[in-house]
């Protein structure tokens, strides 16, 4: 076997590599802009090794075969869709084949043969690094062996203990924290999406959020010599029990330093390190260890992992932790928290002079500082390694009250198919809002666009502000079953039209005009339908779609609609006209190509592909 997962049960395994093997075959199909692998078997007697699940797969009323040739190695993959899907997030049944035509075949062979999960992964690694250089070849490919298979290990951990756990689940509410920790599969576009390298299966335990992990934040003193930090508005104070903890340990030294939140495991590593042992040997820094713990103040990580909530305070931390997430070590450099900070400002800039009613429905959580260890008289690329690996990010949440939070759940948790095969968190969600009733989908969808789709359009044709709007990054409030209010957090991935900037006085005055949250009209618009077109409302219409077994398009049909009606309410020149026109005339959509920008080591500059927009392809029907 290629990949190995220590002692996990036999059904674990398989949930997980089915999740890891449908975002690798969706992945490279989206890469390759293949829209369609739906064919024609001329017959069964082609497939060896035809089980009864298959068989009764197929008799299913939109079961269809699908084909895909890997034209490089020249294989051929072919196997059952137990539903397709118009945006590529399509649905496979368990059993797959492959090709044997080019191989030394006996009379007696079939065309196509059963293969394992595995070994659809491998021909599907050995197409993309067909044409790789073979000096970097083989270390790309156990790169992407080792990440895949870390990844599907930990989600069948994952899987594991949401089985273990579905029964006290059913007997509580959906919660705004639980649903933060119900991401059990992850990006269904991408090939790592549970992977964590530098996490131990203890530590998932104590934090992953995925395993329902709740701690104290450890404290570290700071010399206020050594304390870099900037505000929008009031320096947040910690909460009490923290500061009278702090105190007693410090005593008479108290003012002399300031209070720093930081993730357990990452004091372990900092610790580790000669520059911050230096500084703990002259008492600049002093590690207080966990602070908080007796009084119940602890937090929850999130489905970010490293971003922790604390619902007492309203407040999200979002912490470095030298750990690689997907693709990338999770601490905050210099560049990131300019960015958030820049976005930050301009945020509050438009917020300040936002009139009454402006985007009804959608709001925003706003960073509002961050504090970091800056040390002056040591190299500079050690000056950022420090920075990095201590700075936290503030993200107030005033609006998230206790009953807000019964009631605000996260679109992503939302929208996974969970490993016990009942209807998604979505589902369950409307139910306990709704007595037990499900609404009507399309008006359902429709308020939903009100609240989030035309607010966002119409903020960044106004303000040049495009958010990261991704299914993460959104946050849905329910009452009575319907969708009433919009949350978008994480100001790291704004981008901000520069022309717009400039226009409206926010550079050079308020930021740099080299400010790395600044981009052209047209990349500020590619990421925004990027992250809400494509990402968000592609996995919303295809949960939604599949679990009332209907035909994706007449829910895009519903989006269409909501932007031809908003076109007929405003005029010829409005900001906002030209994009909503593009959105339903341009018959394609950006999307980016993760897997192969992932393969080739270009996480941080991805290649994007099109793909066909379904707003305009469903208005073509009707």
């Amino acid at each position: 076997m290629l990949y190995k997962y220590g002692t996990r049960s036999f059904q674990d395994v398989i949930l997980a590599e089915q999740a890891a093997l449908r975002g690798l075959l969706n992945s490279y199909l989206r890469e390759k802009e293949i829209n369609d692998p739906r064919c024609q078997l001329s017959t069964l007697e082609e497939v060896d090794f035809v089980n009864q699940e298959t068989i009764d797969l197929i008799k299913k009323h939109n079961t269809q075969w699908f084909k895909i040739v890997l034209p490089l190695t020249q294989i051929t993959i072919v196997g059952l869709l137990s539903y397709y899907s118009i945006t590529g997030q399509h649905q496979y049944g368990y059993n797959l084949y492959v090709s044997t035509k080019g191989s030394a075949m006996s009379a007696t062979q079939k065309a196509f043969v059963a293969v394992s999960p595995q070994q659809i992964v491998e021909l599907l690694l050995l197409e993309v690094s067909y044409n790789v250089n073979d000096a970097i070849k083989e270390s790309l490919l156990l790169d992407m062996r080792e990440q895949i298979a870390n990844s599907i290990r930990r989600t069948a951990i994952y899987v594991r203990h949401a089985q273990l756990n579905v029964a006290g689940a059913e007997g509580s509410p959906l919660s705004y924290t639980r649903s933060e920790q119900s991401m059990v599969y992850g990006h269904p576009f991408h090939p790592t999406p549970k992977s964590s390298e530098g996490f131990t299966d203890i530590d998932l335990s104590q934090y992953a959020p995925e395993m329902g992990a709740v701690f104290a934040l450890h404290y570290m003193a700071v010399s206020n010599e050594l304390l870099c930090e900037e505000w929008i508005g009031k320096r947040p104070i910690p909460p009490s029990t923290i500061v009278g903890a702090a105190q007693i340990k410090l005593g008479e030294r108290f003012e002399a330093y300031s209070l720093l939140p930081i993730h357990p495991w990452q004091m372990k590593y900092v610790s580790q390190q000669p520059h911050v042992q230096a500084l703990m040997s002259q008492s600049k820094l002093i590690d207080l260890g966990p602070l908080g713990l007796e009084d119940g103040q602890q937090v929850y990580p999130t489905s970010s992992v490293r971003t922790v909530w604390d619902p007492k305070e309203r407040l999200f931390y979002k912490l470095p932790l030298h750990v690689r997430i997907t693709n990338f070590i999770r601490e905050n450099s210099v560049d990131q928290v300019r960015r958030t900070m820049d976005a930050s400002i301009i945020l509050h800039a438009f917020q300040s002079g936002r009139k009454a009613g402006m985007y009804p429905g959608m709001d925003i959580l706003a960073e509002t500082g961050f504090q970091t260890v800056h040390v002056p008289d040591i190299p500079v690329h050690e000056q950022e390694e420090l920075f990095a690996s201590f700075a936290v990010v503030y993200r107030q949440a005033e609006q998230l009250t206790m009953e807000e939070q019964a009631a605000c759940f996260v679109a992503a948790a939302l929208l996974e198919q969970p490993p016990d095969g009942q209807e998604p968190l979505l589902f369950k969600a409307v139910r306990q809002s709704n007595q037990g009733l499900l609404p009507n989908w399309e008006g359902w969808l429709a308020a939903y666009l009100k609240l989030s789709m035309l607010p966002l359009l119409h903020l960044f044709a106004e303000q040049g502000i495009s958010l990261e709007a991704h299914v993460q990054n959104s946050l849905i409030v329910l009452d009575q079953g319907a969708p009433v209010r919009y949350y978008v957090r994480d100001l790291e991935g704004i981008s901000v039209n520069r022309n717009l900037a400039e226009k409206q006085g926010w550079t050079p005055h308020l930021i740099p005009a080299d400010s790395p949250v600044l981009y052209t009209e047209v990349e500020a618009w590619k990421r925004l339908k990027y992250y809400f077109f494509v990402n968000h409302l592609g996995a919303l219409i295809h949960t939604i779609a599949r679990c009332n077994e209907v035909d994706e398009a007449s829910y895009w049909q519903i989006v269409r609609r909501v932007l031809m009606h908003e076109l007929t309410l405003i005029e010829a020149n409005h900001p906002s006209s030209g994009y909503l026109h593009d959105l339903v005339e341009n018959p394609l959509f950006p999307a980016k190509a993760n897997f192969i920008s992932r393969f080739e080591q270009r996480s941080e500059a991805p290649d994007y592909v099109q793909i066909p927009n379904p707003i305009y392809h469903s208005g073509r029907d009707v």
